[in-house]
């Protein structure tokens, strides 16, 4: 009998899962990080002095963060998850900018655990029902973004990157084989990937509030897989992005997830996000 790996006890059954409640429970912490960053970001001064007073607590892990940094495998992430759940609720919503900061901490923490053990691990034998969890997220954050987050921030609505108008050589660019499960569900989409365009990377460098809840396909050519140093490509994802001073320098760090390592999500400075957006498309 093969041995069983420790991450297998979060596997859940198919019957157990409910997509719907995945999605809206994964779209919440994104909602929090997407809303607090942007909201952050008007006040990048003192919000950086916040953020250094709360990482000098004894008890509080500073970002990037990863799942098992508050959760070790063979854990239980409730235990993580509920006091988080409740520490959000208890900030919600924020009266101050110390709320925003503590709030954006907690729930960046919430979702780095929740997206390995109750997507990642638990999903590991199902998947056509995390693509449909994840369809049902990208539904959610995109009706989110086009109603709440427009009416919390005009300005940064307006500016934000619509479709792009230009194709560009990327949609050329051959796409990371597909499982069987995901050719056969696209096979009666005639639309092409759409590339991310110049202008809509900038955006999503601008305020990467934005790109919270939207999935990529990179497929960079292979001369830039050696001349670039690319390590990574297929599907990836943002799933928070920590802005702070480097001696004087304004610096983000983004944990992203990838097709190779679904799991533990990889921190990135913001010109490996950059040559990836590059030579991405939208997933579909």
């Amino acid at each position: 009998m093969a041995s069983q790996h420790p991450s297998d006890q979060y596997k859940a059954t198919r019957e157990s899962v409910d997509v719907e409640s995945l999605a809206q429970e994964l779209s919440r912490y994104l909602k929090i990080t997407a809303e607090d960053t942007e909201f952050l970001s008007h006040h990048a001064s003192h919000r950086d002095e916040l953020f250094a007073e709360l990482y000098k607590q004894f008890d509080v892990k500073s970002g990037p963060f990863s799942a098992n940094q508050f959760v070790q495998v063979g854990g239980n992430p409730d235990a993580h998850l509920v006091p988080a759940n409740a520490e959000i609720e208890r900030l919600t919503p924020p009266k101050t900018l110390e709320d925003r900061v503590a709030r954006l901490h907690v729930a960046s923490a919430a979702l780095v655990v929740f997206n390995q053990y109750k997507v990642g691990y638990a999903l590991l034998d199902h998947p056509d029902l995390e693509r449909q969890l994840q369809q049902r997220k990208t539904q959610i954050m995109d009706e989110w973004r086009k109603t709440e987050f427009v009416r919390l921030f005009p300005e940064s609505a307006a500016n934000a990157p619509g479709p792009s108008a230009t194709p560009t050589a990327l949609a050329s660019l051959p796409g990371p084989p597909l499982s069987s499960s995901e050719s056969s569900a696209g096979a009666s989409d005639s639309s092409a990937p759409r590339p991310v365009s110049d202008d809509e990377a900038a955006q999503f460098l601008r305020d990467p509030g934005t790109m919270l809840g939207k999935r990529f396909v990179c497929s960079p050519p292979e001369d830039a897989l050696y001349s670039l140093g690319f390590e990574d490509r297929g599907l990836w994802e943002v799933v928070s992005c920590r802005v702070h001073m480097d001696e004087g320098v304004v610096d983000r760090e983004y944990m992203v997830l990838t097709e190779e390592d679904p799991d533990y999500p990889l921190p990135m400075g913001e010109s490996q996000v950059r040559d990836m957006l590059r030579y991405s498309t939208f997933a579909v």
